[in-house]
């Protein structure tokens, strides 16, 4: 059963999620969105960097060592010491540029202090357990992690002027993940690097490493473009203030990342077994429906109740996010339509296909960044999401379309439009009911019957069959 085969790393995920969030939500009303803005933008530029230190040599070692090529203490001597070498030059290359640059003191200073977390982020082991297989260890750091950093900042962040502390905690976090990751590391008795590695060709394996993992680079950057790269671009064409506001809506909606996390992993091996037995309608039946119960009527949620949760959550000092979440909902919305497209592509042998249709949604993404966010912001950026997600799901079908006749639309029609009817039904409401707790309980309470009904009379009969 599929209730059976949730991970412990999924939750651990959605729990990390939730408290990330709410650190979120307490600093931001603290030192205010123009803070939280440098914060924001930093956390960009620094994980950008991150990704050019790694040079793409932790998803080689992960692959390298999930398939037994090489033994770990291969893998570590082959990658610590370039890994190292790379992480120290951009440390240094970055603190020269952030000194002579002329860019705003204030994120100078953000920069200047929390460049040195790119070290602890490319030399933590973390990846070993993931590698390995074990999920319950990877799982435990994670939530470890993330319940000493949201401590950390309900105790640090008390005023408004504690924001010169944000960047010393940014450090503290991946230090402490390196730590712990470390720590683990030890059941695995690495007392040292594999020293038979360091002899006549060890350069030439360095270079044949690089050349290998440029590819898994590449499909970094992809990532980091597809989900980052809009604050940057904010930053560069608005302010830190209207990133802080866009970063703020961000962080509400972050947390429904955690569901794909869930779901795909644990249906992958049913998905690349109903496709190669040619049998994949009952598999992608379950798999649609949890992707989509839960992600399509958030679009419609948060267009009626975004200003009571963002007022709520975050006071008054960041009531021009109440747009930015009208419209980031969406992305949830589309961004899991699009995920139940393209997602399975990994499962079917389709990894051409996926590529493609990533890169035309991050070429999308940041053309739309570019000519839409200097005049509309962090609702520019939004937006620019939205339609990248909404690409991604348009150009994803057409592949979806080749390699099976699965009615994958009928199944996002019926949740939007199951998503509109207690939108409607609350709207009605409204008219006489003002609390806004009331209305969002009848929507739910609306949804989940509607949920119900279609589970008994569409989806029941369908999943008797799924593997």
């Amino acid at each position: 059963m599929m209730d059976g085969k949730l991970t412990f790393r999924a939750v651990a995920e959605a729990v990390a999620l939730l408290l990330g969030a709410a650190s979120m939500i307490y600093m931001s009303r603290v030192v205010g969105p123009e803070y939280v803005g440098f914060s924001a933008a930093t956390s960009a530029v620094l994980l950008l960097l991150t990704r050019f230190a790694d040079g793409g040599l932790t998803a080689l070692s992960s692959q390298r060592l999930a398939r037994d090529d090489d033994t770990l203490g291969a893998l570590l001597a082959l990658t610590v010491p370039p890994k190292i070498v790379l992480s120290c030059a951009v440390i240094a290359a970055t603190l020269l540029v952030v000194r002579f640059a002329g860019i705003d003191p204030r994120l100078a200073y953000f920069l200047s202090t929390a460049v040195f977390l790119i070290f602890f982020e490319v030399f933590s082991p973390a990846w070993v357990f993931v590698a390995l297989g074990e999920i319950n260890t990877a799982s435990f750091i994670r939530v470890a992690q993330s319940s000493i950093y949201a401590l950390v900042v309900f105790a640090f962040i008390r005023a408004p002027l504690d924001w010169q502390k944000l960047p010393y905690i940014m450090v503290l976090n991946s230090a402490l993940g390196c730590v712990l990751a470390l720590l683990f590391l030890g059941r695995h008795r690495v007392r040292a690097l594999d020293r038979r590695q360091f002899g006549s060709t060890y350069g030439r394996k360095i270079r044949q490493a690089f050349a290998e993992s440029r590819h898994f680079l590449k499909a970094d950057l992809s990532l980091y473009v597809f989900t980052t790269s809009d604050r940057l671009i904010l930053y560069y064409f608005a302010t830190p203030h209207a990133v802080g506001i866009y970063e703020a809506a961000y962080k509400i909606i972050n947390p429904f990342y955690a569901i794909s996390s869930i779901v795909t992993p644990t249906m992958f091996r049913p998905l690349a077994q109903s496709f190669k037995q040619g049998t994949p309608a009952a598999v992608l039946s379950r798999f649609t429906f949890l992707m989509l119960v839960g992600t399509v009527p958030l679009g419609f949620f948060l267009l009626l109740f975004s200003e009571s949760i963002i007022i709520t959550l975050y006071g008054p000092s960041f009531s021009e996010s109440i747009a930015c979440l009208q419209v980031l909902g969406f992305a949830i919305t589309l961004g899991y339509a699009a995920g139940a497209i393209v997602l399975p592509f990994s499962a079917w042998n389709m990894a051409r296909e996926y590529g493609a249709t990533m890169t035309y949604g991050n070429i999308f993404n940041v053309l739309l960044n570019i000519a839409l966010i200097p005049s509309l912001g962090g609702v520019g950026a939004a937006l620019s999401t939205v339609a990248a997600k909404l690409a991604v799901a348009l150009a994803a079908y057409r592949h979806f379309r080749n390699v099976t006749d699965y009615p994958i639309l009928s199944d996002l029609l019926l949740f939007a439009v199951m998503a509109c009817v207690p939108l409607l039904l609350v709207l009605a409401l409204g008219l006489a009911v003002e609390n806004a707790v009331i209305l969002m309980t009848v929507y739910a309470a609306s949804y989940a019957v509607l949920v119900l009904v279609l589970v008994r009379t569409r989806y029941s009969r369908l999943w008797k069959d799924a593997v």
